[in-house]
Formats: structure tokens, C-alpha cells, sequence
């Protein structure tokens, strides 16, 4: 079975790159929420922003067999039969079930770093 779920980065060049998770599907918003907070240092470098986003959601699983796979699309050929999560790096957006988010906005809502100071 599976609860797949396809991480959809729109370059903005006609191309997209397709990270797909086979187990994602419950934790999606969270994990990429995380993914998008990491790379946010490279936003404006397409290629480093979306290898930091990438190595970020595939973090623990990084030499398994199974899991994920990475393929690229032309944004006019993007039909997926499993859930799919555009990335928009053009429009600066996040789109899923819900509509579309600024980028930060996406991450604030989703992504919460809790910061433990003893004193």
C-alpha cells in the first residue's frame, strides 16, 4: 500500500523536480515544512535550494533502497496519481489541498522550533 505523497518543485523554467515519498502522506506538512525552513538560506539559488529541501525530507533514509525517488517533469505534464504538493519557487508559494501559501507563511504555520534556555 503505501501513503504516497509527491514533493512538486516548479523551477519556473517549464521544469520540475519531483521528489516522491512512498511512507510521506501523514506527516507531509510538518516534513516539508522543516525541509523549506532548511534551505531557506540558499532561496534565489533554484538548484541548492531544492538539493537542501530534498536532503532534508530524505535526511533519515538517505541510503535506503526504498522509500523515495527523484525524477524531473515538465510543469505541462505534471499529472499524479498519488497526492501531490507544489512548490513554486517562481511565485514564492506552497499549494495543496487547502490553496496556495507564501512560502514563509507555510513554514511559520507548520514548522514551530521550541527553544529550552535553563538559567
Amino acid at each position: 500500500m503505501g501513503a504516497r505523497v509527491n514533493f512538486v518543485f516548479k523551477q519556473g523554467d517549464g521544469l520540475a523536480t519531483v521528489l516522491y515519498s512512498h511512507w510521506g502522506e501523514y506527516s507531509w506538512a510538518e516534513d516539508l515544512a522543516g525541509a523549506l525552513f532548511h534551505a531557506k538560506p540558499r532561496k534565489g539559488d533554484t538548484s541548492y535550494y531544492i538539493r537542501n529541501a530534498i536532503s532534508y525530507l530524505i535526511k533519515d533514509n538517505v541510503l535506503d533502497e526504498t522509500g523515495f525517488g527523484i525524477y524531473a517533469v515538465k510543469e505541462d505534464d505534471m499529472m499524479f496519481g498519488d497526492m501531490a504538493i507544489i512548490i513554486d519557487l517562481a511565485n514564492d508559494s506552497v499549494v495543496d489541498d487547502s490553496g496556495s501559501h507564501s512560502i514563509d507563511s507555510f513554514i511559520d504555520s507548520k514548522f514551530k522550533i521550541d527553544f529550552w534556555l535553563e538559567f
